[in-house]
């Protein structure tokens, strides 16, 4: 029995022997090597490497459904004779609106010899209806009848696509000038704002010790600005913007500034009505146009104040700013136009008069004939704080007062302009309540007030016949935000 094991065993390990030699004979095949994502530090939390480079990458984001309720008001027109009229009542208004949001985030960073390299691109689009949509047959703020049934339209937007390296700012970036925080709260409120941002070129310098100062050139379009009836506004060119800055543990102060060409020059051919060339050509024989383009400089000035609040809670801070505008009157926050203090989209909370405030306006002649034409500057100025408090840290408010004034310089009473604005000044108000189940995820709701003013300089006999009506008027907005970023 003994033998007959030893010659089993035997035969077994020959046989694995000889399957082994053969098996050394075949092909072998190694499995690819696997490139695991790999965790960036150096650039904060949420970047990690893209394979196969030296680049981090972080991807970020929201996905925000706004619901909001507006009363409606009685919407004003004034002819140019001065006569005013209804052009819109409160049934013709929507009240409600919904807007759904999702926004996507990339950062993208290298090293160089002269600094990271960042690219970042964020891209929005938006579906909304009623007051929420900012166009369709029944755009809430248009001064026309509108339809009652509810309009959905999407909106695809680039809020910035910008390359920086070595201190400068190349493409799409937030603006230089502005800096509250006014989209912490659901309305755009009497600041300056952008949430697309602005094309710019601009270049950053850091002293150390938290000083920092910047020089750039943002698009004058992006800006906006109203327009002169018989005029165009050149829509080329750069306002030149600057501001010192010094980031503490107790804050920040910012100053910041800003000067630009503001222009009306002769071009009937963009009005497209050669009736106004037939008749300019019949009462003076020849045309005349005005010698190039009338133009006046045009400046803003403001500071920018945070103090964090420790003592009150975490992440308690308040917010402080004042700007003042010759001629660059989107400075002060208003879109130039003072009936559309609202959402960030600027859409009607307030009623009354219509108005658009352009930088410069026509003072005294015909600048559409040259006849005595002079220009003067549109001045204003404004003021805003916002306070954020946690009471807990999952229930935090924000608390939002500003006030805004357009002044339009003196303007003769003649048979051509019949009709001026004078001041107009807004106050605007808002608290909201926003919970916090975890990180990143908020539920939200605010409450805001608006409260409206507007004078008249020339006002005709018509106009004071029927009462000044239409130059106050208030209102309130409710809107429900659940915001989900991540």
């Amino acid at each position: 029995m003994t033998i007959v094991k030893g010659l089993l065993l035997g035969a077994a390990a020959g046989v694995v022997s000889i399957a082994a030699a053969q098996a050394a004979d075949l092909p072998s095949r190694k499995s690819a090597p696997v490139n695991f994502v790999k965790i960036c530090d150096a650039y904060g939390a949420g970047f990690f490497y893209i394979p196969g480079t030296d680049t981090c990458l972080k991807v970020g984001g929201y996905a925000r459904a706004q619901y909001d309720f507006t009363p409606g008001r009685n919407i004003w027109t004034v002819s140019a004779a001065g006569v005013p009229a209804i052009a819109q009542v409160p049934a013709a208004l929507d009240t409600t609106g919904v807007d759904v949001t999702g926004r996507v985030d990339l950062d993208a960073r290298t090293p160089t010899a002269l600094g990271t390299v960042r690219t970042f691109i964020r891209l929005r689009a938006t579906n909304a209806s009623g007051i929420r949509n900012t166009g369709g047959p029944n755009g809430s703020f248009n001064n026309v009848a509108i339809s009652l049934a509810p309009a959905s339209a999407t909106i695809i937007a680039i809020e910035s696509a910008l390359i920086q390296w070595a201190g400068f700012t190349f493409g799409q970036a937030t603006s230089n000038y502005a800096f509250f925080p006014g989209y912490v709260t659901y309305i755009a409120g009497p600041v300056p704002g952008f949430r697309n941002g602005l094309k710019q070129l601009a270049y950053t310098a850091t002293f150390g010790g938290g000083f920092s100062a910047t020089l750039a050139l943002e698009d004058r379009t992006d800006w906006g600005g109203a327009q002169a009836t018989y005029n165009h506004t050149p829509a080329n060119g750069f306002h030149l913007v600057a501001n010192a800055r010094v980031d503490q543990s107790w804050g920040y102060a910012i100053v910041h500034g800003m000067i630009g060409n503001n222009s009306l020059r002769q071009d009937f051919g963009f009005m497209g009505n050669p009736g106004i060339l037939q008749s300019i050509a019949a009462s003076n024989g020849t045309l005349s146009p005005l010698s190039g383009s009338a133009t006046k400089m045009g400046f803003a000035i403001g500071a920018t104040l945070k103090f964090n609040l420790p003592m009150l809670a975490a992440g308690d801070a308040i917010h402080f700013t004042a700007n003042y505008a010759d001629g660059l009157v989107g400075a002060i926050g208003l879109g130039n136009t003072i009936n559309s203090i609202a959402s960030p989209a600027q859409h009607r909370l307030l009623g009354g008069i219509q108005r658009a405030d352009p930088g410069i306006i026509v003072t005294n002649g015909n600048c559409a004939t040259n006849v005595g034409c002079t220009i003067g500057s549109v001045t204003g100025w404004g003021i805003a704080t916002l306070l954020t408090h946690y009471w807990t840290p999952q229930f935090r408010s924000n608390f939002m007062a500003g006030y805004n004034q357009i002044n339009p310089p003196t303007v003769a009473a003649t048979a051509f302009q019949p009709f001026q604005w004078g001041k107009a000044s807004v106050v605007t108000l808002s608290g909201s309540i926003i919970y916090s189940p975890v990180r990143d995820f908020d539920i939200g709701l605010e409450l805001a007030y608006a409260n409206m003013t507007n004078k008249v300089q020339n006002p005709s006999a018509a106009f004071l016949l029927a009462g000044s009506p239409g130059l106050k008027d208030s209102n309130f907005s409710l809107k429900l935000r659940i915001d989900r970023q991540f």
